[in-house]
């Protein structure tokens, strides 16, 4: 009897020593949910939370970059106008702030008096466009007014709008122009002119009353920047001109132009070619600072058969910009007076032909001008020597 229960006490202690041992078994098994393991799985959960954070805070910076490169939608909006035109690359635009919002309006010039401008809106996905008659507007910075004055042999107007719920309204107006009967002169030798205010007739001195009543012409201005099709649109894709990056090489050596623009080519590059004020006022400030203010630089431009007009030889443009053409952006403000006169005289009083472009500085006016010349300045001025170089453009 005493051995029975020596040996069911034995059984007993075995049995509980077992069950001790397979609970200790359990929790030496990773990922078991008891308190044990919890500081090892938080650990885990941490490590991978910052790996996760690092990856979404360099996602969100990525993003952020493009955003920065994504187009707002009233530059996709004007950009879509500009690219459908059928002759884009014929007219030139501009960037003007009309109304009090910071989104501007769009100007497209057609540079011809029968097609005048169009300026365009944009309000809340919504583009309106004003056309005005023949070329000639004014407007008054974020005071919401625009005008359209001109006239032409005996008829004459000025129309002043405004942007209303986001469109362009008529905000007021008159016209003058030569009685029924024709022409007709004062004592002075001034024309006598019928006037009109909204359709009613008016003197003079009324109609001049309520036009400036309306419209303070002595704040109002017109555009100062003008571009080329391509450069407004790389202006609004990235908010820059296409040369924003490019590099540039004065090089004074007394070459002709067609030896300079072969010399370019040579070292990488190409007789520079000035399609915006920005890239005009980079390489002129480029001169400055390299102390070369007396020297006259071939550029890019020239006149050349089988085509006729001076044209900036773009590299991947086949015809070139015509300056003339597009008069707003490649010609007003950048040449001499009175060039391109096409003809010029050597030192020796004999005339001869222009047909290339340089770029000189003018001291007197601290700013440079474009001048024609002929392809060999040398052969005309020998004084020059020592005097002739030439700007390389790298699209670096």
């Amino acid at each position: 009897m005493k051995k029975r229960m020596m040996l069911l006490l034995w059984a007993m202690v075995f049995l509980l020593l077992m069950s001790c041992a397979k609970s200790n078994s359990k929790a030496e098994i990773p990922g078991n949910p008891i308190e044990k393991e919890k500081p090892w799985n938080d650990r885990k959960k941490t490590e991978e939370d910052f790996k996760s954070s690092e990856n979404k805070e360099s996602q969100e910076s990525e993003n952020g970059k493009a955003e920065e490169r994504t187009m707002e939608a009233w530059e996709q909006a004007y950009l879509e106008y500009i690219t459908s035109l059928e002759y884009a690359g014929s007219y030139t635009y501009s960037l003007i702030y009309v109304d009090e919002d910071e989104i501007p309006e769009l100007v497209k010039d057609t540079g011809v008096e029968a097609g005048g401008c169009e300026i365009l809106t944009w309000h809340e996905g919504v583009l309106d466009i004003l056309q005005t008659y023949r070329l000639n507007f004014t407007y008054i910075e974020k005071k919401n007014l625009l005008c359209n004055s001109d006239g032409l042999m005996g008829y004459y107007y000025d129309s002043v709008y405004t942007i209303e719920d986001g469109q362009w309204s008529f905000f007021g107006g008159g016209e003058y122009h030569d009685p029924e009967s024709g022409p007709q002169l004062d004592e002075n030798d001034d024309f006598i002119y019928e006037y009109y205010w909204l359709k009613e007739p008016v003197e003079e001195e009324e109609y001049q009353e309520r036009f400036h009543a309306i419209y303070p012409e002595n704040e109002a201005g017109r555009p100062k920047l003008y571009y080329i099709k391509d450069e407004m649109c790389s202006l609004l894709k990235t908010g820059e001109v296409t040369s924003v990056d490019h590099r540039y090489e004065l090089i004074v050596e007394d070459l002709t132009w067609t030896q300079a623009r072969k010399a370019c080519v040579e070292r990488g590059g190409y007789l520079a070619t000035l399609t915006s004020q920005e890239e005009f006022e980079r390489v002129q400030a480029q001169i400055l600072a390299e102390e070369k203010t007396a020297v006259t630089f071939f550029v890019g431009a020239a006149n050349q058969e089988p085509n006729w007009g001076f044209r900036w030889l773009e590299p991947g443009v086949l015809e070139g910009y015509y300056i003339l053409d597009l008069y707003n952006a490649l010609f007003s403000g950048f040449w001499l007076e009175g060039e391109p006169s096409y003809t010029g005289l050597t030192e020796e009083g004999e005339e001869v032909r222009e047909t290339c472009v340089s770029l000189i500085y003018r001291s007197s006016e601290e700013r440079c001008y474009l001048n024609d010349v002929p392809d060999d300045i040398l052969e005309a001025a020998p004084s020059f020597a020592g005097r002739v170089g030439y700007i390389c453009e790298y699209n670096e």
